[in-house]
């Protein structure tokens, strides 16, 4: 552990687990198309809870955020219902994030079986797409105008769920639209909104783009996923980034996720300390715990799932 760290109580506020016996997972299958972050070969393989705690010797692990993997199965919720139960027989303070489609037909029966599980706090749902093709994870294009998904947006937010999503760069003026047509939804940005600074005109975009987020108190963006800005986690490639981030959003609205095991083909948990520990060195006390675990601490409602403030 980074000296700086050492004693620092941390909530993994995004990673994933899967047992390729139990769900297809057909993206890590070796005739699935090849994915952006690199090759699959080394994490198509089980990845269990206490391989993921393992990966945080040193990091004084609290708890941890499980994002949905898209598993494929034919009932998200059965994904949510696996974690529940890992994290019942384990007695892990497991907060999960299930997996939903707005635009599909049967949304709100697929809402209402996630929300049987004690530890749900929230649903991610496919948004990202970009003109040029690159990301394409919703099924169309403007999906956080699309009713259907408005309509989903305010279901989740009567029953006190949270939202997560991916976004590119050129849709943060829409989130910023989203947002403030739902100010009671709790909204989770991930992977740091997909910035890829080697894509033309993608640094402007995000720069604005996170500026105008500012006014959106209901917005938190995770500090996770950063091999898109650099595959190695560079300190001083992603320190003006994460300070922008930080200084319009506030260290109460940025929060630390590891993204394992996917993050681990570029940037191990080990790893990403060290180069976090550099980026964030002129920040107070105050803010990394923020960061690290005040955040996820409120936002996933951990209260809840035994993990005391006072540690």
């Amino acid at each position: 552990m980074v000296q700086e760290f050492e004693g620092l109580p941390v909530i993994d506020g995004h990673h994933h687990l899967w047992d390729l016996s139990r769900f297809p997972y057909r993206w890590l299958s070796p005739d699935a198309p090849p994915a952006r972050f690199g090759s699959k070969a080394e994490i198509a393989k089980d990845y269990d809870l206490a391989t993921h705690r393992q990966a945080f010797q040193g990091p004084n692990l609290l708890g941890s955020v499980h994002v949905q993997a898209n598993c494929g199965a034919q009932d998200p919720a059965s994904e949510t219902r696996w974690l529940q139960a890992l994290s019942d027989q384990s007695g892990w303070p497991l907060a999960i994030v299930g997996q939903i489609d707005f635009l599909d037909a049967d949304w709100l029966e697929t809402v209402d079986r996630h929300r049987a599980y004690p530890s749900l706090r929230g649903l991610r749902a496919p948004v990202a797409w970009d003109r040029a093709g690159r990301w394409h994870v919703a099924s169309q294009a403007g999906v956080l105008s699309d009713p259907r998904f408005l309509k989903g947006a305010a279901y989740l937010a009567r029953h006190g769920l949270l939202l997560e999503m991916v976004v590119v760069p050129e849709q943060l003026e829409d989130l910023v639209a989203f947002a403030e047509t739902f100010p009671e939804l709790s909204i989770v940005v991930n992977h740091f909104c997909t910035l890829e600074p080697a894509q033309e005109g993608q640094v402007d975009l995000w720069l604005m783009g996170i500026k105008a987020l500012a006014k959106c108190s209901n917005v938190s963006v995770k500090l996770s996923g950063l091999w898109t800005v650099d595959t190695s986690w560079d300190a001083e490639i992603l320190r003006p980034f994460v300070n922008h981030l930080i200084d319009h959003l506030g260290a109460d609205r940025v929060l630390y996720g590891s993204n394992a095991p996917v993050e681990s083909v570029n940037c191990g948990v080990a790893q990403q300390f060290k180069q976090l520990a550099r980026i964030l060195e002129d920040r107070s006390q105050s803010e990394r715990e923020s960061i690290f675990y005040s955040t996820a601490y409120r936002l996933y409602g951990f209260d809840a799932l035994g993990i005391s403030t006072t540690r």
